[in-house]
C-alpha cells in the first residue's frame, strides 16, 4: 500500500515536471508571436499603406504565387465518388496495367483511399 502511494507521488512529480516544461515552451511561443505581431504592426505603419495594399505590393514585387483559399467562390470541391460495377472494373484494370494506385487516383480524380478499397476487394459485392 505504501509503495503504491510512493509510486503515485513519483508519477505526480513527473507530471508536474512535464507540465512545467510545457508551460515554458508555450510562454516562449507566446513571446515570439507577440514580437512578430509587434514587428508586423510597425512594418505596416512605416510603409504608409493599409495591410492589404502592402501585401499586394509585396506579392507583385517578389513574384509570390498565391493559392486560392478553399471555400471561396468559384472553386470546385471534389464530389463523392459513386462506385458502380463498371467503375470498379475500370479502376482494377487501370491499376493492373499501371501498377500504381497513386497515379490511377490522380488520373481518375478519385481519392487514393477509394482506389485502395477497390483493389482490396471492398467493392466486389457490387
Amino acid at each position: 500500500m505504501i509503495t503504491d502511494i510512493t509510486e503515485e507521488l513519483k508519477q505526480l512529480e513527473k507530471e508536474e515536471a512535464r507540465i512545467a516544461k510545457k508551460k515554458e515552451a508555450l510562454a516562449a511561443r507566446l513571446e515570439k508571436a507577440q514580437e512578430q505581431e509587434k514587428y508586423l504592426d510597425e512594418l505596416v505603419e512605416k510603409s504608409g499603406l493599409d495591410p492589404r495594399s502592402l501585401v499586394q505590393a509585396l506579392i507583385v514585387k517578389y513574384g509570390v504565387k498565391v493559392q486560392a483559399t478553399p471555400g471561396l467562390k468559384g472553386l470546385k470541391t471534389r464530389t463523392r465518388t459513386r462506385i458502380t460495377p463498371e467503375l470498379r472494373d475500370r479502376i482494377k484494370s487501370a491499376v493492373q496495367e499501371n501498377g500504381s494506385k497513386n497515379s490511377v487516383s490522380k488520373e481518375m480524380n478519385i481519392s487514393y483511399a477509394v482506389i485502395s478499397k477497390v483493389v482490396n476487394g471492398e467493392y466486389d459485392h457490387l
